[in-house]
């Protein structure tokens, strides 16, 4: 018995001649190179899969590394490494209210992140963001409950991030759209360290208007599913090329039974 695929010889015989047609040539070239092309953009997103997988490792690592002092992981003067984002650091200094800038609808969340430089030495200080606080209810420019950081000896826990880079958009004067540290090191006083803090904790405790900032793992994203189907389309673009081929062979059978109808 014959399955979908099974073809008269007299088919077979025709579909062997038209694929030693020059078109059907040209057509068979084409498939194989998109099929080439298909196994290649599986493999990138494959890869990208693979990166997305280490740095998540690296970031979990990096959170449940227990809590040491700033200068043991970004000792002065250096900026922070990629593999020590979201380490765990402690530091002691004054916030400076007058460095104060508020990131404006962070990650699309209307309000803003209240960013504090901490400052640690006569010249250097952390950015901190001590958490999200709502616009206010007449004016949005504005965040609805009071910003003022607390005054004295500040004895902080937060998690190191790495500086965003500036979108390009303009923000009031006093606020900012990303924690583009460089950029806001323009108008300090003193030295920004090149990344910023994410507060954990504070000795005085923190406002409880002002919520604290949270982080977790970035995740896989859809990379390993993307590849998948990117090699997906190799098949079909196989079954597809013969599938073309056996429906014009039975198309060209057709007219020959019909001018000679035995």
């Amino acid at each position: 018995m014959g399955g979908p695929f099974r073809l008269p010889s007299c088919q077979c015989r025709g579909v062997l001649r038209q694929l030693r047609q020059p078109r059907w040539v040209l057509l068979a070239l084409i498939t194989m190179a998109a099929c080439a092309l298909f196994v290649v953009l599986g493999r990138w997103q494959w890869h990208r899969h693979d990166d997305r997988r280490e740095r998540n490792e690296q970031v979990v690592a990096a959170l449940e590394a227990p809590v040491a002092p700033l200068g043991s992981v970004v000792p002065s003067g250096t900026g922070l490494a990629a593999a020590d984002e979201y380490r765990q650091v402690s530091l002691i200094g004054q916030y400076d209210p007058s460095g104060q800038v508020l990131q404006r609808n962070p990650k699309g969340r209307s309000g803003f992140n209240v960013l504090t430089p901490l400052v640690t030495g006569d010249d250097e200080a952390l950015l901190v963001n001590r958490g999200w606080v709502p616009g206010g209810t007449t004016d949005t420019n504005t965040p609805d409950v009071d910003v003022t950081p607390p005054t004295g000896p500040i004895e902080a826990v937060v998690r190191l991030r790495l500086s965003e880079s500036s979108d390009g958009r303009t923000a009031p004067e006093g606020q900012t759209y990303t924690v583009d540290v460089s950029a806001l090191s323009r108008s300090s006083e003193y030295t920004l360290m090149d990344a910023y803090g994410e507060l954990i904790e504070q000795e005085p405790p923190p406002p409880s208007d002002i919520e604290l900032p949270e982080t977790e793992p970035p995740g896989l994203g859809p990379h390993q599913m993307y590849a998948y189907q990117w090699w997906l389309f190799v098949p079909i673009a196989i079954i597809g090329f013969f599938l073309l081929a056996r429906r014009e062979a039975q198309t060209e059978g057709g007219k020959g039974s019909a001018v000679n109808p035995g």
